[in-house]
């Protein structure tokens, strides 16, 4: 794949889509990286590829061939991925103890509590990687001395429904019947908000986000161009938003 690139004045998107495979690969690759569900590598990967049809294509003009595609893209997208993943989460910081111990520290717990990496990897990289020349031991020394940290995950139904309930007292009940109030009317607000829309319409966002069907095989069969439809879709989820929001909804998209 090196010496394939994008030149300055070419077609950005007969570019993109001639490597489409690619770039969905890398996708997977690093959405199993980080061990993320189905529902939310979806999501990524349609937050990717605009991303790298925004700008005229600006993140693959970028591309010069000095390096192949495919490891130009895990970069790009590795970096998206991060970006994705802060906006989501919050920002990651250093625990205090990580900090007083130095940047060897630091990235150890980065590798390790952020990045999901086992500890073996993670001295691999920083041998590799980050040029650390302190000594296994060394490394084990300092990974006993930061504290343990949970992961943020996401469960599917099935593990959900494997999960013992606690008895929720009075408080949690009125809770759980306002959340559930406030849900009904969100569900009907959105169900009357994509009535207003065109049946296509209404059919690309049925498929899109009830069957679960990919953004390229969704213009695959209703011969429609990917990048439009990307844009379009942003352009319906902007005008949800917009109706909800007029009626003090906050959506979550």
């Amino acid at each position: 794949m090196a010496g394939v690139q994008l030149p300055d004045d070419s077609d950005g998107e007969a570019f993109f889509l001639s490597q489409l495979d690619v770039i969905e690969r890398v996708i997977s690759f690093v959405c199993a990286r980080h061990h993320l569900p189905r529902v939310e590598a979806d999501d990524f990967g349609s937050h990717v590829k605009l991303k790298l049809i925004e700008g005229d294509y600006r993140i693959l003009r970028e591309f010069k061939g000095r390096s192949s595609l495919k490891t130009f893209l895990t970069t790009v997208i590795n970096h998206l991925f991060l970006d994705y993943r802060n906006s989501a989460w919050g920002k990651w910081r250093p625990c205090a103890g990580a900090k007083r111990m130095g940047p060897v520290a630091i990235l150890l717990e980065q590798l390790t509590g952020r990045d999901g990496q086992t500890f073996e990897e993670a001295c691999e990289l920083l041998e590799t990687k980050h040029r650390v020349t302190l000594s296994r031991p060394e490394l084990e020394a300092i990974a006993a001395k930061l504290p343990p940290r949970t992961r943020r995950r996401f469960e599917g139904d099935d593990m959900l429904e494997q999960m013992a309930a606690d008895q929720p007292g009075p408080d949690d009940i009125a809770a759980d019947h306002e959340r559930e109030l406030a849900a009904s009317r969100a569900r009907d607000a959105l169900r009357v908000a994509l009535a207003r829309l065109p049946p296509t319409d209404q059919l690309i966002l049925r498929l899109r986000y009830e069957d679960g069907v990919t953004v390229v095989d969704i213009a695959r069969r209703l011969s429609l161009e990917p990048k439009g439809l990307f844009r379009h879709i942003a352009r319906l989820l902007k005008r949800l938003r917009g109706e909800l929001g007029g009626n003090g909804i906050d959506w979550p998209w």
